[in-house]
Formats: structure tokens, sequence, C-alpha cells
């Protein structure tokens, strides 16, 4: 009578089991849920719950296993009841393993697209600040320019006046280079030959 009871007992967990993944089969493939939004997935509390929940299946599928094992030592066909026992436990965690998967490929999901849209958001203020960097660059390569142009044109204002004043230092200085020449050569000249006598 018990062991008709236990096994009735586990068709009916096993077939709740496996009829809620048919129910959840009707979520997006993991390909679109990447389209979609984080909004499209069920948000902490409800994961929460849900890893609760699988967490709690899955230590009463190892208790329910343990209390059918202690019960198999108490019937005279011992091996033949363990057998069914780990066949009724491989079932039932075939089952709550789907779900686990379907779960973590979910989490895994939720938090590549987290890391998609961190990445995204630090690209988007990296390219700002490289576009205000350049931005910044610009205008002042812009302003050292227009401060270059500016003393270009003030010493070109000034050139032609400085111009002037080199030449004219330049004239004066080949004047008393002249001069002074002119002198040397009066100091350095030799005697000149005596005049002729008249009528001699």
């Amino acid at each position: 009578m018990k062991k008709m009871f236990f096994s009735l007992l586990a068709c009916v967990c096993v077939t709740a089991w496996c009829v809620e993944p048919s129910v959840n089969a009707a979520a997006p493939a993991s390909g679109v849920v990447a389209s979609q939004p984080l909004s499209g997935f069920p948000s902490d509390a409800e994961r929460n719950e849900e890893r609760v929940r699988l967490t709690r299946e899955r230590q009463a599928l190892e208790d329910k296993y343990r209390q059918e094992m202690k019960l198999c030592y108490q019937n005279f066909d011992v091996n033949s009841c363990r057998l069914q026992a780990r066949d009724r436990r491989i079932e039932a965690d075939t089952a709550l393993r789907k779900q686990e998967l379907r779960f973590n490929a979910q989490e895994r999901q939720i938090h590549a697209d987290e890391a998609r849209r961190s990445l995204a958001d630090r690209n988007s203020e990296a390219s700002q600040k490289k576009a205000q960097a350049e931005r910044a660059a610009s205008i002042a390569a812009s302003k050292e320019r227009a401060d270059a142009n500016a003393q270009k044109q003030i010493d070109h204002a000034l050139q032609g006046t400085k111009r002037g004043d080199y030449e004219q230092k330049q004239r004066e200085a080949v004047q008393r280079r002249a001069d002074a020449e002119k002198k040397l050569r009066e100091r350095n000249k030799e005697p000149a030959a005596p005049l002729p006598v008249p009528g001699q």
C-alpha cells in the first residue's frame, strides 16, 4: 500500500513538473529575448522567487528520494525498490533540470543585456568625452592660429619700420667704413713725390 502511494505521488509530481515546462515553452526563445529590453524580463523579485522555488523543489526532490530509499530497506525486495526510486528521481530530476536550465539561460541573457547596456553607456560617455576633447583641442588650435596670425601682422607692421631703421643703419655703417678706410689711407700714404722744380 505504501509502495503504491509513493509511486502515485511520484507520478503526480513528475506530471506536474513535466507540464510546467510546456507552459513556459511559450516564453520567447533566447534569440528573441536578446533584442527585447530588460523590461521584457521578469523583475528581480520575480526572479528571486523563481530561484527560491527551484531550490526548494530541488531540496524536496532530494528529501523525497532519501525517504524512498529508507522505505526501500523496509521492503523484502530492496534492490527493485531502490531501482524504481532511482528511476523516479531521474525523471523528476530531468524535468526540474529543464526548468533550471531555462531559468539559468534567462539569467545569463539578463546579465548579458545589462553588460551590453553598461558597455554602450560607457562607450557613449567615452565618445562624448572624446568629442569634447576634440572640440576643445580644435578651439585651442584655432585660437593659437589666430594669435600667431595676429603676431605675424604686428611683426609685419613693425618690420616695415624696423626695416627702414635697419637699412639706415646699414647705410651709416657703409659710410663709416668708407670714411675709416679713407683716413687709414691718408695716414699710411707715402709722401708724394716732390714736385718738379720749375725751370729745371
